[in-house]
């Protein structure tokens, strides 16, 4: 069964010159987490408006549990379609208190209070209900809004660049508790987010937009073996392009057609690249080394001239080396992205 299905979205803020959403279409199944990620400009905001009621589609339909709530002929408003929403200001009412905060959205449900203190117990802020957000940390107001979103038992749960304003440290705990929270309530939620560390720990599945567009929706694992094209690629870890240059250096004929790229881990360096254990070796010039903790960032100039940046865990480097890859590990799209 899935909770939200959109078909053919499409949306435009200059009459149809240019679109912020083009023909976008995916399914997303009941209790299931997705992760949407793009670069800015890609068209995340504008989905999740439109999702929300926000913003009216110029074309294709929305549906939330099978009942159509946006499309050319019907539109439901925001507040009626059971969607909460949790954003990285947390957007909490710094004169009410935290109980009165959760309770706002819910005023018309029947034993509110009871609810509302479910919901704090739910995220672990049980006994603050009568401080107010400038008396919590970041961390605990964000849950505050969590329970918030998660007290009127929404049908989809939004949550739009939560932990974007957090330190990298603080992001992954408080990531980690807010998902622990979220799936004791088994809703389906749709996470926005620009880092992929961030998506490939929690979603069940992601969904990748480009310029508006959909280019892959798959489950992590295809994203990094099987990435549609070299943006998806890139978003998962350090790619670098095979252009006709390094083909060259690398002795390597691959199709004109095609594009191709490889993995920075697939790149061997020094004795790990002999002929013996590589299909494509060049000999590079070591013109920079740079120390990053457990590794090293290598700024080479290839035998031909080209010039090439790679990561290696070998400390022990000399000003000549050699590098290479498989045939094996090269991946392979379509054509340029």
């Amino acid at each position: 069964m899935s909770t939200l299905t959109i078909t053919s979205l499409s949306k435009s803020f200059d009459k149809g010159k240019s679109f912020a959403l083009e023909d976008v279409t995916f399914t997303l199944k009941t209790g299931n987490v997705c992760a949407i990620v793009g670069e800015s400009g890609s068209g995340k905001t504008t989905l999740v408006r439109l999702i929300a009621g926000l913003e009216r589609p110029d074309d294709g339909c929305i549906e939330i549990n099978d009942t159509v709530v946006a499309s050319l002929d019907t539109f439901v408003q925001p507040e009626k379609r059971k969607i909460g929403l949790v954003f990285q200001e947390y957007a909490l009412f710094p004169h009410l208190t935290i109980l009165d905060n959760v309770l706002y959205g819910i005023s018309k449900v029947k034993n509110k209070k009871q609810r509302a203190l479910e919901m704090l117990d739910l995220v672990g802020l049980q006994n603050l209900e009568n401080r107010y957000p400038h008396q919590l940390s970041g961390g605990q107001q964000q849950r505050v809004a969590l329970a918030r979103a998660l007290a009127p038992k929404p049908a989809l749960l939004i949550l739009d660049e939560p932990f974007s304003n957090l330190d990298a440290m603080l992001r992954a705990q408080l990531r980690n508790e807010v998902f622990a929270i979220i799936k004791k309530t088994e809703v389906t939620v749709l996470f926005v987010t620009h880092d992929t560390q961030d998506a490939l720990s929690v979603a069940d599945e992601i969904l990748i937009l480009q310029n508006g567009k959909v280019v892959q929706k798959d489950v992590a694992a295809n994203l990094y073996v099987k990435p549609n094209t070299l943006y998806v690629a890139s978003l998962f870890g350090n790619t670098i392009q095979i252009n006709k240059n390094l083909q060259q250096a690398f002795r390597c004929p691959l199709n004109e057609t095609c594009c191709y790229a490889i993995r920075n881990e697939k790149i061997k360096v020094n004795s790990a690249a002999s002929e013996s254990n590589c299909e494509y070796v060049t000999k590079a010039q070591v013109v920079k080394k740079i120390e990053l903790g457990d590794a090293v960032q290598l700024a080479l100039k290839l035998e031909s001239g080209e010039q090439l940046t790679v990561m290696t865990r070998d400390k022990n480097i000399s000003d000549t080396i050699y590098v290479g890859f498989n045939a094996a590990d090269i991946l392979r799209f379509e054509s340029e992205p």
